[in-house]
Parts: C-alpha cells; sequence; structure tokens
C-alpha cells in the first residue's frame, strides 16, 4: 500500500475514531467543540508532507525525522565505533520516518519494552524500540516510542532511496548511528526537518 497521501496511512485508524466522536458529538449537542479540535489535532499529528533530500550526493546523510538534536556523541553497537546523533521528535513534530540516505536494509530487529515520556534519560533503554541496519553504507537507525505512543511503524522494504519514506512514530527519539568519519553539520539543540542534510561520509 502506498503512503503517499497527504495524511499518513498510519493514521488512519485514529482518525476514523476521531470522525465518529465528532458526528456522535453532533448528533448530540456535546462538546461540539472540543471534538471538532480534536479531529484537527488528530489530522496534524498524522500529516504526511511531501520531502525531497537536500542534495542528490550519494555520501550525504540527511535527517530521518523532524525534531530536535538532542545530542552528539560517539557511541559502540556490536563491537564497532560510530558517530551519533539522537533527535527527539516531538508529538508536534512530523512523525513520517524517511531514510537516512541510499539504503540496503539488511535486518530490523524488534525489541519490546516500556512507553517512558522522550525527555526521560533511560527511554532508549527501556522502551519499545525497532532497530533498521544497513549494510552498503554502514547506517543504523534507532527508533524509541514514548508516552504518546506504543509502536514503530515500519515498512516492509528491503531498498530505499534518500529521503523515502519507510515508517512513523508519534513521539520518541531517533538514534542515527554513521561511520566516523562522517562530517557532521548540525549542532545539539539544532531544529531540523527530515530530509535536512546533516552530514556528508568523508572518502
Amino acid at each position: 500500500m502506498d503512503n503517499l497521501g497527504i495524511i499518513s496511512k498510519y493514521g488512519y485508524k485514529c482518525i476514523a475514531i476521531s470522525a465518529v466522536l465528532l458526528i456522535i458529538s453532533l448528533i448530540f449537542d456535546l462538546w461540539f467543540s472540543f471534538f471538532v479540535i480534536l479531529f484537527l489535532v488528530t489530522l496534524w499529528i498524522y500529516r504526511n508532507p511531501e520531502r525531497l533530500p537536500q542534495s542528490e550526493d550519494s555520501k550525504a546523510i540527511v535527517s530521518p525525522i523532524d525534531g530536535i538534536v538532542e545530542d552528539i556523541k560517539k557511541c559502540n553497537y556490536n563491537g564497532r565505533s560510530y558517530s551519533e546523533i539522537l533527535i527527539r521528535s516531538r508529538i508536534i513534530d512530523c512523525g513520517v520516518l524517511r531514510a537516512a540516505c541510499d539504503m540496503e536494509i539488511a535486518s530490523i530487529k524488534r525489541r519490546n519494552g516500556l512507553n517512558l515520556h522522550s525527555s526521560d534519560a533511560n527511554l532508549n533503554l527501556l522502551n519499545n524500540r525497532a532497530t533498521i541496519i544497513s549494510k552498503n553504507q554502514d547506517i543504523i537507525l534507532r527508533i524509541s516510542t514514548s508516552a504518546f505512543t506504543s509502536k514503530v511503524y515500519l515498512e516492509n522494504l528491503t531498498c530505499v532511496k534518500s529521503g523515502r519514506r519507510i515508517g512513523f512514530i508519534k513521539d520518541g527519539k531517533v538514534c542515527l548511528l554513521m561511520p566516523l568519519n562522517t562530517r557532521i553539520s548540525v549542532a545539539k539543540g539544532d531544529k531540523i526537518k527530515a530530509c535536512n542534510i546533516i552530514g556528508y561520509i568523508d572518502e
């Protein structure tokens, strides 16, 4: 199923529920204004804007989601060292997940956990999490849920172009692990949007 509409397909159920509540409130003349606002907010949360990568350079790394850069550091994963950018995506941000580069997805790992608030320092260790490993560019995406969502929605894909939609999360954190020779072009505290350049992999 394509996911190219102005509303993400992952929001259809929630939008349908809010629409039914709106109709019921209209019929019974009960809190109509509240349910109008609820319906509009639900549409906003699941918006699905069109985005294009800022660069077509094969070495460019783009942001996989809208949010705020919460941390930049070095880390280890499976015995290898990486540069890591941690992006916090709030419920007010667009939750569409996108490929950070041209990716050949080697595996997707899921782990069940808790639903802690996204500002919690232990979120990445304890919450529901999905890990996407790309074999061609040595890129890893770790996506953690938060209090407003219990699931990471992911497309069933193997090869994706930079900036292509790969899933959705309403609120949470995305850790982007890149090779150590990546020249990072963002700083802690920056507000970024999906498909904005955040770095280049040096030769």
